[in-house]
């Protein structure tokens, strides 16, 4: 009898057991749920697992070409409490950059802004843009606040379309390493090089008689000077050769009755002036709140601790980091004119380079090592200071220092027109979160960056809504 009351004793707690493990996986599949935003837009929803405090603010994470379903910002948020809604624009993931729309992924956003306010217990949006996906939330959030008015003044090299109009508000914006805009990406990554009759040799970053070295690169006053120059005008070039295709679409005179293939040549994922010379973009202009490694805040003037990146001509791989690149030159003598197509060239159309790949040069187009001057910030309607001139609304904006973006979030920072508007940066934390480990001098020098990151932005949540 004693055994079999003890059989009976196992077998009811082998069920108990059984209960509380169905109970918990039930708990998780709940926590993160597939859901269909439109028909053509996918998304992950993920709600905190345990009742919180902060449920009720829902954090809209969308990048305009990668796939942000299972973004850092996803299960880190919901750890902390916060409901997080993830989606790609219906063309997403997108590695080429070949059918990047930016009025395609405004509207997509849209349709996801709409459908986190619909949530049941949902009271607070609040936007969540990384890197690109950052000029995207400022875009929208502009829009959203200033109608289509925001995005089709006389400024702008094309106007946005109507549609746009009555794009629903969220009620903060957070942007976490913003890149200055997809025009200006194409802007500043123009090989000039590549114009007609253009000396290769004088403008070619990797040569050693510019200033550059396999472990690095110091360039001259005046390479600096010419090759802007350059730059400059090529990127004038392209602009008036998309243009004048524009206008004879319109005038019937075009090879396709609705738009045309339009390939820049070394215009994305080429090397740029600042990532093999440290002293360019190396710190900020005013002090701002800095994450230490050793878990203190203090503010100061934000000095990056990135190693040289961008030492080969052209890379094909997206996912190219400076954490990952080799620090080796390109084969000595004369450089390779000729570009990649899928590694280093813009392919995309005419109507869709106007729109989302343009950005005018003004006259004194300079990099230094802590401003970018003559960029028509307003000539485009991706551009993140452009952007952020129209946002009222409650914005923080945070750099990581192990990358080269901590110039362009000051920046922004200097545009934006909220009235609460946070600047903090995470030391030593790379583009995707994690510490920038060639970066430091001691190991763990800087500490969980990712967790750093996310603690500040789930604090910042949590003060405001």
């Amino acid at each position: 009898m004693q055994t079999i009351r003890t059989l009976r004793a196992v077998r009811r707690l082998v069920l108990a057991a059984a209960t509380v493990t169905l109970a918990c996986c039930a708990m998780a599949q709940q926590a993160e749920q597939y859901i269909r935003v439109t028909p053509q837009v996918a998304g992950m929803l993920y709600s905190p697992a345990a009742p919180s405090a902060h449920a009720h603010v829902a954090v809209v994470v969308m990048h305009d070409y990668s796939d942000f379903l299972s973004h850092p910002a996803t299960r880190n948020l919901q750890a902390r409490g916060f409901t997080v809604l993830a989606a790609n624009p219906r063309y997403a993931p997108d590695l080429n950059d070949r059918d990047t729309d930016w009025d395609v992924a405004l509207a997509d956003l849209g349709a996801t802004v709409r459908k986190a306010q619909s949530l049941p217990g949902i009271r607070k949006v609040v936007l969540l843009g990384h890197s690109s996906g950052a000029a995207l939330a400022a875009a929208y959030q502009s829009i959203a606040e200033g109608g289509v008015a925001a995005c089709q003044g006389s400024e702008k090299i094309v106007p946005c379309p109507s549609s746009l109009a009555g794009l629903p508000k969220a009620d903060g914006v957070v942007l976490l390493d913003p890149i200055l805009g997809l025009g200006a990406n194409v802007l500043t990554s123009m090989d000039p090089a590549l114009a007609p009759g253009a000396d290769a040799a004088a403008l070619d970053l990797l040569e050693p008689a510019n200033g550059f070295s396999a472990q690095g690169a110091v360039y001259t006053p005046e390479f600096r000077r010419s090759f802007l120059d350059a730059q400059a005008r090529r990127n004038a070039q392209v602009l008036r050769q998309a243009a004048a295709r524009l206008a004879a679409l319109k005038g019937g005179a075009g090879e396709f009755l609705d738009d045309e293939p339009f390939v820049v040549p070394g215009a994305t994922r080429t090397p740029r002036l600042w990532r093999p010379d440290l002293s360019l973009l190396s710190r900020t202009r005013q002090s701002h709140l800095l994450l230490a490694g050793d878990g203190s805040e203090r503010t100061q003037v934000i000095t990056g601790v990135r190693v040289p990146s961008g030492l080969t001509r052209a890379v094909a791989d997206r996912n190219d980091r400076e954490a990952a690149r080799p620090a080796t030159a390109g084969p000595a003598g004369l450089p390779e004119v000729r570009p990649l197509l899928l590694g280093g060239s813009l392919d995309t159309t005419v109507r869709r380079f106007l729109s989302t790949f343009a950005s005018r040069s003004l006259p004194g187009y300079q990099v230094t090592e802590n401003d970018i001057t003559g960029i028509d910030w307003n000539s485009s309607y991706n551009s993140v200071p452009g952007s952020l001139e129209g946002v009222r609304s409650p914005l923080l904006i945070m750099g990581m220092t192990g990358h080269y973006w901590i110039v362009s979030s000051e920046i922004a920072w200097r545009h934006a027109r909220s009235q609460d508007k946070s600047l903090a940066f995470v030391e030593g934390a790379t583009h995707t979160f994690g510490p920038c480990k060639p970066c430091e001098k001691t190991p763990g020098q800087f500490g969980d960056t990712e967790k750093t990151t996310f603690d500040y932005v789930a604090r910042w949540l949590s003060q405001r809504f």
